[in-house]
């Protein structure tokens, strides 16, 4: 059976290093019948992650989907394509808000609010079609940034539980549009608390003994002494 994997940020095509809607398009060339797809993925592009989803989704041929470790924010969007998405017992899956950066006055703003809400829309219909879940019910899970491990998963549909399928392992790097990655997913990369370097202390150096000059009185006492030696 064909397969392919989706491993890394999902990113526009040239954009750093991950993986992008050109790559799937490229790897899918070409391909015939029933198709795997592996996914370990913390998301990334929005726009990146529906095209992705639609290659997938409007393929000709049943599709395994297999979440090695994490399918999380735009990667748990691609994972609904699956005909069939399997879950390892050690795999966790993420959903969320969209998230952006802007910048601009306060009309600005506005627009870019109102759009971030026009895709959290869209992609809840693409977890509403897999799940059957109500849309309301997904909208809350999404703005609490709800993780899913295999059990809770297949409970509301998202996936089935997979006790024969290994992951690769599930850790993840902090994201800028992650804000509460569990602390067992967290690459050991993040969670390292380095040693306190040791600073050689150096001594200042001592000041040179300051002159003491004498008062007008003493060198009054000074300039009789010498006149009596005189």
């Amino acid at each position: 059976m064909p397969e392919i994997t989706i491993y890394g940020d999902i990113v526009e095509e040239g954009w750093g290093y991950g993986v992008s809607a050109q790559q799937v398009y490229d790897s899918l060339s070409g391909i015939t019948g029933d198709l795997t797809i592996r996914i370990k993925s913390g998301g990334g592009d929005v726009y990146e992650g529906h095209a992705i989803y639609n290659l997938l989704d409007t393929y000709d041929g049943y599709k395994t989907v297999i979440i090695d470790g994490i399918a999380a924010s735009a990667a748990s969007v691609i994972a609904m394509a699956g005909d069939v998405v399997q879950m390892p017992i050690n795999a966790e899956l993420m959903i969320h808000d969209p998230w952006t950066i802007a910048i601009g006055n306060s009309a600005d703003m506005q627009k870019t609010a109102q759009r971030l809400d026009d895709i959290k829309s869209t992609i809840v219909k693409v977890y509403a079609r897999k799940t059957g879940l109500d849309s309301e019910v997904l909208s809350q899970m999404m703005t609490d940034e709800t993780w899913l491990n295999a059990d809770k998963a297949e409970e509301l549909g998202f996936a089935v539980k997979n006790t024969n399928e290994k992951t690769v392992n599930n850790k993840i790097e902090k994201k800028k549009w992650i804000n509460k990655i569990p602390k067992h997913l967290l690459n050991e990369l993040d969670e390292r608390t380095f040693e306190k370097e040791e600073i050689a202390v150096i001594e200042p150096e001592p000041e040179p003994e300051k002159i003491q000059y004498p008062n007008n009185e003493a060198r009054k006492r000074i300039l009789e002494i010498e006149a009596e030696a005189l």
